[in-house]
Parts: C-alpha cells; structure tokens; sequence
C-alpha cells in the first residue's frame, strides 16, 4: 500500500546536469586564477625590487663622481675611459655632464626577460639624464662676491620586462 506512493527516478534531470556543470566550471577557474596570479605577483615584485637596488646603486655612483677630486684614484674607479667617466655609461662622456646618458648596460637579465620567457633588450633601457641648475638656490658667495656653482639635477629612467 505505501509503494503506490513512492516516486520513481530513473536519472537526473537536465537541468541538474547543467547547473552542477557550471558549479564545477565556476570553482575551477576561481581556483586557477588564485593559482595563477599567485605564481606572476612575486615575480614582479622580485623585478620591482631588483629595479629599485640597481636605482640606489646608480646614484650612490654618481656621488662619487660629486665628492671626488680629479687627482683622486676613487675619481672614476676602474675607468679605462679616463677620470670622470663612468665606465657603464655608453655616452663615453663625462658622468655628471649635462645630458643623456645610457646605463642600460648595467641591466640584470632578469629584468631583461618578460614572464613568457622573451627578451625585452631591445626595448628596455636603464638612463639617466643630468641638466644644469642655474636657479637662485645654486648661486652662493665667496668672499662677499656672487659666484655660480655647479649644480646638477639629475633623473633616472628605467624600463623593465613585465
């Protein structure tokens, strides 16, 4: 008597199939995506960082050349182009001239090498440019008489692989 009211499911209905599909696929490409932006975020924070040693190293060089006198061998350390040139820099003039300047050279591969594994030598660049400062601050006196000193500004360009 109670089996007349028993139903009987043979299978699942279409449109369970489909939503528990979707479920799937949903939950799978949320885990793949924390996967994969977990596995590409420490690499370019490792570029960032690398970056930004390279950045401090470049200018505790370049300060060098500001303290140092011509006659002093610290002058222009392992130069081969002669005191006051900085031997990583392409322009092969003087370190603090005003101007362009190429450091490129001193570019790890690791920031020459994007995610995928290609090279960005070709458009990646590590410079510096140096302009001369005639503004009021950089004129001083000696000996009551105003005399314009050597003031330089100086900014850094770097472009990196991703």
């Amino acid at each position: 008597m109670f089996n007349s009211f028993r139903s009987i499911r043979p299978g699942q209905t279409l449109i369970e199939v489909v939503i528990a599909t979707l479920i799937a696929a949903m939950t799978t490409l949320a885990v793949f995506s924390v996967v994969l932006s977990s596995s590409v975020s420490p690499k370019k924070a490792d570029k960032k960082e690398i970056s930004a040693m390279m950045l401090k190293q470049a200018q505790q060089t370049l300060q060098t050349f500001v303290s140092a006198q011509p006659g002093d061998p610290a002058y222009s350390p392992t130069s081969s182009k002669g005191p006051g040139i900085w031997p990583a820099d392409a322009s092969g003039t003087l370190a603090l001239s005003a101007g362009h300047h190429d450091i490129t050279s001193l570019m790890p591969t690791e920031l020459l090498t994007n995610v995928d594994g290609t090279s960005c030598a070709a458009t990646c660049f590590f410079t510096y440019d140096v302009a001369d400062d005639h503004s009021a601050a950089c004129v001083g006196g000696s000996l009551g008489s105003a005399t314009e000193l050597s003031c330089k500004t100086v900014t850094f360009n770097i472009k990196y692989a991703d």
